[in-house]
């Protein structure tokens, strides 16, 4: 188990919340392994190495610990992005400022990088979660006028499985940074902007919002 980011954040807290996020990392490493649905308890409890009666102490039954992992992930991502840019305003462009930094985020930690791009092209509390984010700035791209859609279960699938893509991408590939941009062009084209505006606009705001956005999410994740 490589993963220590919940056992990071519950360092100072007592022996319960240490075990409790022991579990929960190991539940990424099962779940990027061998999927949410495929992972079972027994994967989890040996990854811990505890017993299964510790698990059954800490979550009810699986579903609880998925959903309590998926609230945590779509916290410390979706909220670390959002607040990155806090600041920006115009929705085309947030779209294009957030993808690349999610996909950025998502991808530096493997395990936690694939488990999200899974997430993308599954139904469930994992894609719920983590799609928050980009459902809120395409709402304010269309309340805008900068997006002519209709914000449908089927156009965020689309645009989930453009950033699922471009993470495995990055993962395969640390290298492929360019993917970033990419998957940020993409989704501009598939949200109604004309191709060349699409193209420029994810560069555009990197030069614009870049060194900001990358303070803001540099930042330790939030406790809690």
């Amino acid at each position: 188990m490589r993963t220590k980011r919940f056992r990071t954040i519950a360092t100072d807290q007592d022996k319960s919340a240490r075990t409790k996020a022991l579990l929960m990392d190991a539940a990424v490493t099962a779940f990027a392994k061998h999927g949410v649905e495929g992972a079972a308890i027994s994967q989890i409890t040996s990854i811990a190495q505890v017993a299964n009666g510790t698990f059954y102490y800490h979550f009810r039954d699986k579903a609880e610990l998925v959903d309590a992992v998926a609230h945590a992930i779509a916290a410390s991502l979706v909220d670390q992005v959002d607040n990155a840019i806090g600041g920006v305003t115009n929705g085309a462009e947030r779209v294009a400022l957030a993808t690349q930094y999610f996909i950025h985020i998502a991808a530096a930690d493997p395990e936690w990088g694939r488990l999200v791009a899974e997430a993308m092209v599954n139904t469930g509390p994992f894609r719920t979660q983590i799609s928050r984010g980009i459902r809120k700035d395409v709402a304010i791209g269309i309340e805008q006028g900068h997006f002519d859609v209709e914000l449908t279960d089927l156009l965020l699938t689309s645009l989930l499985a453009i950033v699922g893509t471009a993470i495995r991408e990055r993962l395969d590939d640390p290298k492929a940074a360019h993917s970033e941009g990419a998957a940020a062009e993409m989704i501009l084209r598939v949200l109604g902007l004309p191709p060349q505006s699409a193209r420029a606009l994810p560069t555009r705001v990197i030069e614009k919002f870049g060194d900001v956005a990358q303070r803001q999410s540099n930042r330790p994740a939030r406790k809690g």
